[in-house]
């Protein structure tokens, strides 16, 4: 079984309650043995700093995982948090953040020309647990709904603000739970801070001020177009006509510190042709590789051997067009392709990162600009798997990185997933801290 530091950096905080349950019920486990914990103010502080930095994101999760507990045995009278066996988690908090988000929205709009707080969004989190959820139709999981009356400047008008939310089950049950308050904080947190942003806040003072009725709709339907679209949460107002429209508050969703924004997965070579042909136009670079790594990856079944072929090729002549006259031709390519992947060139999607009590927006609409004029180069890592890892960088800053994950299906067959992951140079230029 996995053991808690082994958790990808950034996704701590999923593990956190669990975590701490079993820590309360006074036997835990590691990969070679269980442990009764001693009763005391050692172990009760060591939730309590758990609780705190476990929450915070990947820059506090080394430090969470060498929490010491206190043990009863002889031999071994302290063990890190870390070393504990991953708890099984059934709820994805990731999944609620967006029915999180979708509540600090709906309060926004609810409150429109004033500041909203954790409060105000635990408070429609409660009043749509009282509605009820009901079940999704076509799919499973649930749904709930609930129209909140919002006063204009105007105290004639009162306005209609409907919250949407769909999730799977246990994902729907955990976010409505008021035992679950301390759970959500960090991203109660961070949504709070986007809902205050000036996106949002533009659009709560047009509909606070047009001296009309609208009906303000704010979806967050994570059962519905989950392969359409980049789009987690997503708001509806009515126009003078009455008829509902979208606006440009659409919000793709990153719970933790997620570097990973693109894919694409498969082993066949053709998944290898479509990643670099939509990425750097190399489609007919790595052509002549087809032969050589059908081979290895079906025939030898050496599929690191059969990705790091096409990994190197990129390489070596991403190097050579960096350096001559076709860098920058490759920066708008490399633009097009992260804006693809980030909103599947959806217009106004912004990439909403919340987590540890933060708010971070990335804006994709004019990445070239923000990209060109830069020297970079291009580096091909292996790892201890043997899988290979492209990455771009600029002036001693990583900006971007090209990874591959291996997987076998259940006949034994391999499976390729490639990850388009952004680094601190790409966040740098595309984020605003909220």
């Amino acid at each position: 079984m996995a053991v808690l530091k082994s958790t990808s950096p950034g996704q701590l905080g999923k593990y956190v309650v669990p975590t701490i349950e079993i820590i309360k019920s006074g036997t835990v486990s590691t990969a070679s043995k269980t442990y009764t914990l001693k009763k005391g103010t050692f172990n009760d502080d060591a939730i309590k700093k758990f609780a705190e930095l476990g929450m915070k994101g990947s820059s506090f999760q080394k430090d969470a995982l060498l929490i010491p507990l206190e043990t009863t045995d002889s031999k071994k009278k302290y063990i890190d948090i870390g070393s504990l066996n991953k708890p099984n988690v059934r709820y994805n908090l990731g999944d609620m953040a967006e029915g999180v988000v979708g509540a600090a929205i709906t309060a926004r709009f609810i409150y429109k020309n004033k500041n909203v707080n954790a409060q105000l969004v635990y408070g429609v989190l409660s009043a749509l647990a009282k509605s009820g959820p009901t079940n999704y139709p076509g799919k499973k999981g649930k749904q709930v709904e609930k129209t909140f009356k919002s006063a204009n400047k105007n105290p004639k008008i009162m306005d209609d603000v409907r919250c949407f939310i769909s999730l799977a089950e246990v994902n729907m049950l955990a976010l409505l739970s008021p035992s679950n308050k301390e759970l959500l904080k960090e991203y109660v947190d961070s949504a709070v801070k986007y809902a205050n942003s000036n996106n949002v806040k533009k659009w709560s003072k047009l509909v606070y001020e047009n001296n009309r009725y609208d009906k303000i709709e704010v979806l967050s339907d994570g059962l519905g177009g989950q392969r359409s679209t980049k789009v987690d949460v997503s708001v509806k107002i009515t126009n003078d006509k009455g008829e509902s429209l979208p606006v440009d508050i659409l919000v793709s969703l990153k719970a933790g510190d997620v570097k990973q924004f693109g894919q694409v997965s498969g082993a066949e070579f053709e998944k290898q042709e479509e990643l670099w042909e939509r990425i750097f136009g190399y489609g007919s670079v790595i052509k002549s590789l087809k032969t050589q790594y059908e081979k290895l990856m079906f025939t030898d079944k050496e599929p690191d051997e059969a990705v790091y072929l096409v990994y190197q090729k990129v390489n070596q002549q991403l190097n050579q067009d960096l350096r001559g006259t076709k860098s920058d031709e490759l920066m708008q390519k490399l633009s097009s392709a992260i804006n693809y992947f980030a909103t599947l060139n959806e217009e106004f999607v912004s990439l909403v990162q919340v987590g540890g009590g933060k708010a971070k927006v990335y804006r994709f609409d004019d990445i070239y600009e923000k990209l060109k004029d830069k020297e970079y180069r291009s580096n091909l890592k292996t790892g201890a798997s043997g899988l290979p890892t492209i990455v771009i960088s600029s002036g001693g800053e990583d900006l971007i990185q090209f990874r591959v994950k291996q997987e076998f299906k259940s006949d034994g067959s391999p499976y390729i997933r490639n990850y388009v992951e952004k680094l601190s140079l790409l966040g740098d230029l595309l984020a605003e801290s909220l």
